[in-house]
């Protein structure tokens, strides 16, 4: 479907539209047109955030240009395997006490959802739902991807997130993404989607041999070329749980915003520094003001799951029948 004329016919002038001929996950970071910019935000199209949350994620960007900047965290989780293994190195299943023989632990990684990754306090990939790249990341991915992961993707219509987390990892030495601080993460809005890609019995699964797979094809495992793949801290300090959030948290104190060319990125440095010297109640509320001023559009036209909008478009015809 063309999206809407508001779009297509923008004021701005800047606004493009890319048509693909293939219908992949893959082509999300395929670049049809030419990007006036390095900097590419790659957002799925039922996510918003605050300008805030993005200008914040950009600027951490354009100071750290080679890593992959994201809001949504993940890990791995290492499962150890061992395998009884005979004397010439070949693997004969279960133990067998009536010859002598060598054992091998090997591992298989697994894919942690949230819940795990919060548990562990600790991540090392991101999505890119929402995230920041370099463009010479999009370009790499589709020249120089592994071709049983790129054709994975193409296949399955699942882990392309995963792919290029663990790719920008594999050229980075193994260090995981960077991420934004915790408000930001939290700043998310979703908007409502009757059709899902991801999801199903089988989900949790395919996830796991991904992430197991694409460690191994990049590299960025235990004995790999580029690895192994880095974790890395969430949250720092308990006692300000909203900032220094991640790997290499971001230093608002100590960052001089008259040293940006940006009045925009200069106000949201003087907005940080004010929102750090606040309270976290007072932070959650300033949050909470910025979330409903984004969903505030979206609300509107019942797109925002479980409000009176939303129940009124998607469910008021289930009552007539």
């Amino acid at each position: 479907n063309d999206p809407p004329d508001s779009v297509l016919h923008h004021s701005s002038g800047k606004v493009k539209i890319e048509r693909h001929d293939i219908n992949s996950l893959n082509e999300r970071f395929k670049i049809v047109l030419d990007t006036p910019t390095l900097g590419i935000l790659s957002l799925d199209d039922d996510v918003l955030r605050p300008c805030e949350a993005l200008d914040a994620a950009f600027l951490r960007w354009v100071r750290h240009p080679e890593r992959m900047i994201g809001f949504d965290v993940r890990t791995h989780v290492v499962v150890e395997v061992e395998n009884s293994v005979d004397n010439d190195g070949g693997v004969v299943g279960k133990k067998n006490e009536e010859e002598e023989k060598k054992k091998k632990t090997t591992t298989n990684w697994k894919y942690g959802y949230m819940s795990t990754t919060e548990k562990s306090n600790s991540y090392s990939l991101t999505l890119p739902r929402a995230s920041f790249l370099h463009k010479d990341y999009l370009d790499l991915y589709i020249m120089a991807m592994p071709r049983p992961i790129y054709l994975y993707v193409a296949q399955h219509f699942e882990c392309e997130d995963i792919a290029m987390s663990f790719f920008v990892s594999s050229l980075t030495g193994g260090k995981p993404p960077l991420i934004t601080d915790y408000w930001a993460v939290k700043s998310m809005v979703k908007l409502y989607s009757e059709k899902k890609i991801s999801g199903g019995k089988d989900h949790k699964s395919a996830r796991d041999k991904c992430v197991d797979r694409f460690a191994e094809l990049l590299g960025v495992k235990e004995d790999g070329e580029w690895g192994p793949l880095q974790t890395a801290e969430l949250v720092h300090d308990v006692d300000d749980p909203m900032f220094g959030y991640g790997a290499e948290p971001e230093d608002w104190d100590g960052m001089d915003e008259l040293s940006l060319s940006s009045a925009r990125l200069k106000e949201l440095v003087v907005t940080m520094k004010e929102l750090k010297t606040k309270s976290y109640n007072d932070q959650l509320k300033w949050l909470k003001r910025k979330k409903y001023v984004t969903m505030k559009e979206a609300k509107k036209v019942g797109m925002i799951e479980k409000t009176e909008e939303w129940e009124k478009r998607w469910r008021s015809g289930e009552d007539e029948t």
